[in-house]
């Protein structure tokens, strides 16, 4: 499995870079993990949009779905009408996407499309791989995400405060993509849905993960800084997410 990074910057993106989003290929399979603001244009450097196999949207924040719209106009569009592509998504997510649109476009985005709304517990398999479900603890219903293959495990903890979801996603994964938004000094902004360096060094540990992966921290913040802090209580591999990394896993 080929993992690549999107985007990694948390809420808006920074200087050249994109909001949340990871690509995950194996085999034939193409699987897009949130598509946060400025993912669009990074995935269509590593993949046709039309070979994708689904989206997984965690949450319906902007900066982890935004991309959805160009997409959905690439698609919409496309000669051939490539559509009913899978959205792994909380229930009722297109229908909020669709307010923001006119009423033709809206008439199209569930053609485009095919919602398939994600809750605690589920499992959808995807191609060659299989993706589950946890609650995390935001302010909109959201979701970290474990994705199994072929002799590999990541997990994903979209936005949350500390949670037992977050642990039981990431539990013993090769790979822990974490959001660590905030420096360790700021517990406080952190408690209203995000964590801290320290918390995502807490949980990676705590879950005993292989590797970490940082992302989603605010451009505001140096994230060499924040991936100190995260090294001084994670014991494993720390790296930072970074628009073009790619990572590999497993023999796919």
């Amino acid at each position: 499995m080929i993992l690549t990074v999107l985007g990694s910057s948390g809420t808006y993106p920074r200087p050249g870079g994109a909001c949340n989003g990871f690509l995950l290929q194996e085999g034939e399979t193409n699987l897009v993990v949130d598509l946060g603001n400025g993912c669009m244009s990074n995935l269509v450097k590593q993949v046709e949009f039309t070979s994708l196999s689904a989206i997984v949207i965690t949450h319906m924040h902007i900066d982890h779905f935004g991309d959805l719209y160009p997409l959905f106009y690439a698609l919409r569009f496309f000669p051939g009408e490539p559509w009913d592509l899978p959205v792994l998504m909380p229930g009722g997510g297109l229908e909020e996407m669709g307010c923001i649109l006119g009423e033709d476009s809206r008439e199209y985005l569930a053609r485009v499309f095919l919602e398939r709304p994600i809750s605690k517990g589920n499992i959808y398999q995807v191609g060659d791989m299989k993706a589950a479900f946890y609650p995390t603890r935001h302010p909109v219903e959201g979701y970290s995400v474990r994705i199994e293959g072929e002799g590999w495990k990541v997990a994903y903890s979209s936005d949350t405060t500390p949670c037992p979801g977050l642990l039981e996603a990431a539990q013993g994964s090769d790979l822990f993509i974490c959001e660590a938004t905030f420096p360790a000094s700021y517990t406080k902004e952190a408690s209203h849905g995000h964590m801290t360096s320290v918390q995502a060094a807490e949980a990676a540990t705590g879950a005993g993960v292989k590797s970490l992966l940082l992302t989603h921290i605010w451009p505001t913040f140096d994230p060499e800084d924040i991936l100190g802090e995260v090294k001084e209580v994670y014991a494993g591999e720390a790296t930072l997410a970074r628009e073009g990394l790619q990572l590999k896993f497993g023999g796919g």
